[in-house]
């Protein structure tokens, strides 16, 4: 079996487990993931000595994790939060600006995403986003993810990175905010595929580093 094989049989249980889960059961693992999120953006703020920060974080859908505590904190502290336009035609992503809840509209597949007259950032802008919060249904303490399979957020990651190092801009980190039963002892990854650098999860935050863990090993 491949890795795309093996990818797909994962994504398959995963996605299965995560349907499954007892809707209380994933509203409170929500509350304190974002809890322990929260309180790691609120130490960035410190770092850039209460600066204005930007986030950029995908708008929750069907079973997955929510990530309303973490944009309705934001926007309470008066920060930029993006979420991403997909369009399925290019496989690529649109990030704009919301303000309130009023800006988000059902999108494709009927997934929340800002409306068009909301403010577009346009890749130049990316090295400014302080944290990307990126999506998935597996993960590793390497930092190795399994996303739904579109390599959307693999195509964004390179493109920002790029932008990051044209404008020697320390951001952004990469994060994840995980359900029970996400974290696993190691996925499937190739090499193109995107790693995050923080998880957060019901015991707390989990920083990743895919060389010492390899090294250690």
């Amino acid at each position: 079996m491949d890795v795309c094989d093996v990818k797909n049989a994962l994504r398959l249980q995963q996605r299965e487990a995560r349907d499954s889960m007892d809707p209380l059961t994933r509203q409170k693992a929500s509350a304190v993931a974002c809890r322990h999120a929260i309180e790691a953006w609120e130490q960035l703020r410190i770092d850039r000595n209460g600066d204005k920060l930007t986030l950029f974080s995908y708008l929750s859908f069907g079973s997955e994790i929510s990530t309303t505590p973490l944009i309705e904190h934001c926007w309470s502290q008066g920060d930029r939060v993006l979420a991403p336009r997909v369009d399925p035609v290019t496989r690529t992503m649109e990030l704009r600006e919301m303000d309130q809840y009023g800006d988000i509209v059902p999108g494709i597949w009927n997934i929340p995403e800002p409306a068009l007259t909301c403010k577009e950032w346009s890749p130049e802008m990316w090295a400014g986003i302080d944290w990307v919060v990126v999506p998935g249904l597996a993960f590793d303490r390497r930092g190795g993810r399994i996303g739904y399979g579109g390599g959307y957020y693999d195509r964004f990651t390179v493109q920002a990175e790029a932008e990051k190092r044209n404008n020697s801009h320390v951001g952004p980190l990469y994060v994840s905010l995980l359900l029970p039963g996400q974290l696993l002892t190691q996925v499937p990854m190739e090499p193109r595929d995107l790693r995050v650098d923080v998880l957060f999860t019901l015991d707390g935050r989990l920083d990743c580093d895919y060389a010492k863990l390899t090294n250690d090993e």
